[in-house]
């Protein structure tokens, strides 16, 4: 098994239990207990949990955000489903805002296959793959790069992106219930907020593990997104919500 894979399965179960024991996580991970301590040191590094005497509990995380790093290994198949979902909006001469989330990132190979693009940016990662994948026109804001985030934000940033109008803007959230999206991180909610406020559309990316999550800072409700798009089917009550604000919300 592979590191990632490892630290996703260590990460499901924190969060189904709260905390492990060394030895609970090697019968999950399948693992010797010294590669499952060298996993947790580097989850810990992340502030992802806290190590213990015998094992580790999960770390509080409703006003903290993930590691880029860990957030581009969740559900990787999930997000690969939801960027194939976003295809259908796509077309030649498009310009985007595209936020800094794994989820968006997923969407840049996409991109490649289409024509005279501009793309507006905060993610570091994102604008990598774009100029990789060619194709698209990219401009990266300034501004304060957070450890761990690979993203751009703070005072600098907002302004910059005042700069433009966008014809779509796709953005993830890290949670949303029946009335709306959330973000965790007041730097990244002024970010989204921005991109939103500026674009003539707006498309949500939200995969099932943050449907039925609220956090502090709220980013719009649904009416202002033309649709959700999330990769298993979502409650009945989600799906009565979005179409009550008039959106639509697609699943595979």
């Amino acid at each position: 098994m592979f590191a990632e894979d490892r630290c996703e399965k260590i990460m499901d179960y924190l969060r189904a239990h709260k905390s492990a024991t060394i030895e609970a996580l090697c019968r999950e991970t399948f693992c010797s207990p010294a590669t499952v301590r060298r996993d947790l040191i580097e989850l810990e590094r992340m502030g992802l949990l806290h190590r213990r005497h015998g094992g580790a509990a999960i770390a509080t995380e409703r006003s903290t955000e993930y590691a880029h790093a860990f957030r581009n290994m969740e559900n990787r198949e999930g997000k690969l489903q939801i960027a194939a979902l976003v295809e259908s909006f796509l077309c030649d001469g498009l310009s985007l805002f595209l936020d800094s989330s794994s989820t968006v990132l997923a969407v840049c190979p996409l991109l490649g296959r289409y024509k005279n693009l501009t793309v507006v940016t905060n993610g570091l990662f994102t604008a990598q793959r774009l100029t990789q994948e060619g194709g698209a026109d990219t401009f990266l804001a300034g501004g304060h790069i957070k450890p761990g985030s690979a993203s751009v934000t703070g005072e600098l940033a907002v302004p910059f992106l005042e700069s433009f109008k966008a014809d779509l803007c796709l953005v993830s959230c890290r949670g949303a219930d029946v009335e709306g999206a959330y973000e965790a991180d007041l730097q990244q909610a002024l970010i989204k907020k921005q991109m939103l406020r500026s674009a003539r559309a707006a498309l949500l990316l939200c995969d099932h593990s943050k449907l039925g999550r609220s956090y502090f800072y709220k980013l719009a409700g649904f009416s202002r997104f033309e649709a959700i798009l999330t990769d298993r089917p979502p409650q009945p009550e989600f799906v009565q919500a979005v179409s009550a604000a008039g959106s639509e919300m697609l699943f595979p």
